[in-house]
């Protein structure tokens, strides 16, 4: 019985020069392959003082990849099947005895290993790959295109004082991220609001977490239709707004591509960031000679009126935007590669830096115009949803504004995927943690949570059906991030659980300070806003009560009655905010107390409900000999080639780890609980599958189940810690579309491979 087809190589082994056998001798340049220990140093999990040494002519000091044609079974027995590439003295074998009475053979290479000790399940843990330079990127499709709204918006609010309302703004944007680099460096496995308000409170987290669920829902709305602003896209369609239309069928799109996950994504976002930098620092470079021409008004006319300075506030407050990349970088602190306080340093310091110097001279370019381009003859501002584009029409020509236009378009439509994504993750951790419905929870093969992708594609487009307008969902922006930020610095300022210098608890209480009144000013002017956020606050935790009650201790009687209540307040909220006027004093109380009841409530059941997270434990077998050898088995479906690697381990006296990798295609960390093999349809078919032949041939056998971070970085990982002379991979090649996204797994691996183990592929 064959266990598939022998496989024709079609990755040759690279031949080593004289002089460096860890490069190609001809062809195209490759990638320099790593050692064990440059494939563990990437991955953090030792201090660089002690990694040893790579260089030389040890073993370890380079790679050659060996893939394997399949091997066969003859008469019962597994025959090894002919190395492509291998050296012949390699194909010599001895019969050693295995104990059962049946002869088998091994080569001398394995003849020569010695035993090794009982092998050790490898644990769960999420990688530390997250580089300076992809996160760098992900802050600035926030904060780098808030400039693309903000300008605009602060000329239509504040007039020719919006150079001193901007200035202003980047003064609170270095002053929060100062308390986000503090914030990163205490909090390095996580330091989101919702990972750091925990540790005083689970409700005030989840509080954070929903205000951050507002927060993404409407960035997601906003830039994409602003990016279609950009790209000059008008009229209608049978009555219906082909703008409109055009922004839900993007958001649809977007959410679409982001099923396998958003790694491909992500490359598109990163040259779009760079190309959206050198064209604005363009902008601003033309528009320098022009400066002297601007137009610069006192924010405050009358010094000694209370309403003055108050208008001035409320100006101020009104383009408070763009804050959630920076809470979004803090987040993702526990994939981040360490130290973790360099890296964050790296990420947020140079994006903060281009987007201050570039606000205040595209602010000041913006006020030199004449009020001919910014206000139209019926005295309304011009340019409120496509300033940069104005801008650059008027500093360098039409052409290279077009051009531009489409760039920014394009920047926007990337911010909304990186919104798409935050939202997932933060429902993720939160059902992950137990407090929303686990549904929001569930990933599908391709590591991504597919309810919660729903939830995140079908929000935002309800709310521009409800909102579809530029300055509506600009009102609705602020108060989600807003709130957040101030229970993050606050907490973090007065926190306990660990040493903070005088002069950072300051700033961070200072500033929380500062964001709270922005929050309070907010939650007074903007009713929409207020309306909205408290409707995502009573559902978030109307479902938190739902989800608590189910997995309390309490009488069936008590957890129904809980789950009631939870089902009367979203339904009493759903029918508050679609009937009653948001600036209803009403409707703003009866939304307060039935948070504060929910939370209440939640608190009483949560006692009752487990504490900690009860994990399926990984069952391990130690067969009925000493292992002279270890094979690691990556398995990602249930096939014959798991007995077939079972028997084979049997007849040369070795024992196996069978691998199951699962993937996590969203960016989280922190607080959120590792996936739970008991979750996984899939693991568990795999490892019953391996699991079965080994109990009935003996064979020792250890699971290991991983969670998150590149499948081919963690097999090669598990298969140098378990020092394996063999790593055993089926045929899944992706292709088209979903190798764009995901990218390959056998390639990567055969040419990253040890030059002591062999690559064995079978279909």
């Amino acid at each position: 019985m064959a266990l598939g087809p022998r496989i024709i190589a079609t990755m040759p082994r690279r031949q080593p020069l004289a002089h460096d056998r860890s490069l190609p001798t001809s062809g195209s340049p490759r990638r320099a392959p790593r050692s064990r220990e440059a494939i563990a140093d990437r991955r953090g999990s030792r201090p660089a003082s002690s990694r040893p040494s790579t260089r030389g002519d040890g073993p370890r000091a380079g790679f050659r990849g060996r893939l394997w044609s399949s091997t066969e079974y003859d008469e019962g027995h597994l025959a090894p099947g002919r190395r492509l590439n291998a050296p012949r003295q390699r194909e010599q074998s001895l019969p050693f005895h295995d104990g059962h009475g049946s002869d088998s053979t091994h080569d001398t290479a394995t003849a020569s290993r010695p035993k090794h000790a009982p092998m050790t399940a490898v644990g769960d843990n999420r990688p530390r790959e997250l580089h300076w330079y992809h996160a760098g990127p992900m802050l600035f499709g926030d904060l780098g295109t808030s400039r693309l709204y903000v300008l605009g918006l602060a000329f239509y609010f504040t007039r020719h004082a919006s150079l001193f309302h901007i200035a202003f703004v980047n003064v609170l944007l270095v002053l929060v991220g100062v308390c986000y680099l503090i914030i990163c460096r205490k909090y390095p496995d996580g330091g989101g609001v919702y990972s750091s308000a925990r540790g005083t409170s689970r409700a005030l987290a989840v509080v954070g977490g929903l205000m951050l669920c507002a927060d993404y829902t409407v960035t997601a709305a906003l830039s994409c239709l602003d990016a279609f602003r950009y790209l000059g896209v008008g009229g209608e369609i049978m009555g219906i707004s082909l703008e409109l239309l055009c922004t839900i069928g993007a958001i649809a799109v977007i959410g679409a591509a982001n099923w396998f996950g958003p790694r491909g994504m992500g490359r598109i976002a990163l040259i779009v960031a760079l190309v959206t930098v050198v064209l604005t620092a363009i902008i601003a470079v033309c528009a320098l000679p022009s400066l002297h021409h601007t137009r610069i008004e006192l924010p405050v006319r009358e010094r000694y009126s209370i309403a003055a300075w108050g208008g001035a506030w409320v100006g101020f407050t009104e383009i408070v935007l763009a804050l959630s990349g920076i809470e979004a970088i803090a987040n993702m602190t526990g994939i981040m590669v360490p130290p973790v306080r360099t890296t964050s340093r790296k990420s947020i310091l140079p994006v903060l830096a281009e987007v201050v110097v570039l606000n205040l001279i595209l602010g000041a370019a913006m006020n030199a115009l004449p009020d001919a381009k910014l206000i139209d003859p019926e005295g309304h501002a011009l340019g409120t949803d496509n300033m940069m584009s104005l801008l650059a029409t008027a500093y360098v020509g039409p052409a290279f504004s077009h051009a531009a236009s489409f760039v920014f378009g394009a920047l926007l439509l990337s911010a909304v995927n990186t919104a798409i994504a935050d939202l997932m993750a933060i429902q993720y951790m939160m059902a992950r943690d137990g407090e929303l419905p686990s549904l929001l929870g569930r990933l599908n093969r391709h590591g991504v949570p597919h309810y919660g992708l729903l939830i995140a594609m079908l929000v935002p487009a309800a709310l521009l059906l409800i909102f579809p307008n530029i300055t509506q969902l600009a009102g609705l922006y602020a108060v989600g991030v807003v709130a957040a930020i101030t229970i993050n610095l606050l907490t973090t300022g007065s926190t306990s659980q660990f040493e903070l210098r005088p002069w950072e608890r300051r700033i961070l209480l200072g500033v929380g300070g500062v964001m709270a009144c922005i929050l309070v000013t907010l939650l007074f002017n903007k009713p929409s806003a207020r309306a909205f956020s408290m409707a995502v606050l009573v559902v978030g935790l109307g479902g938190r009560l739902f989800t608590l009650a189910g997995r309390s201790g309490l009488a069936p009687t008590a957890s129904h009655a809980a789950r009631l209540l939870a089902v009367a307040c979203i339904t009493g909220q759903a029918a508050l905010t679609a009937f009653v006027p948001a600036a209803n004093t009403v409707s703003l109380l009866s939304s307060v107390a039935a948070a504060g009841l929910l939370v209440w409530v939640s608190k009483w059941v949560s006692t009752g409900a487990p504490t900690t997270a009860l994990h399926t434990p990984l069952e391990n077998l130690e067969g009925d000999y000493s292992p002279v050898t270890t094979y690691v088995l990556a398995a990602s479906r249930p096939s014959s080639l798991i007995d077939g690697v079972i028997q084979d381990a049997r007849h040369r006296q070795a024992g196996v780890v069978v691998v199951y990798v699962r993937e996590v295609a969203i960016p989280v960390s922190g607080a959120g609980k590792a996936e739970d093999l008991a979750d996984d349809q899939v693991a568990r078919s795999v490892f019953a599958e391996a699991l079965a032949p080994a109990r009935r041939l003996g064979v020792p056998v250890r699971l290991v189940y991983l969670i998150g971070g590149a499948v081919a970085d963690q097999i090669l990982e598990t298969a140098i810690e378990a020092d394996a002379s063999k790593i055993y991979m089926q045929i899944r090649k992706r292709r088209g579309i979903l190798s764009f996204f995901k990218g390959d797994v056998i390639g990567p691996v055969a040419e990253r491979l040890p030059e002591n183990m062999e690559l064995v592929v079978r279909a």
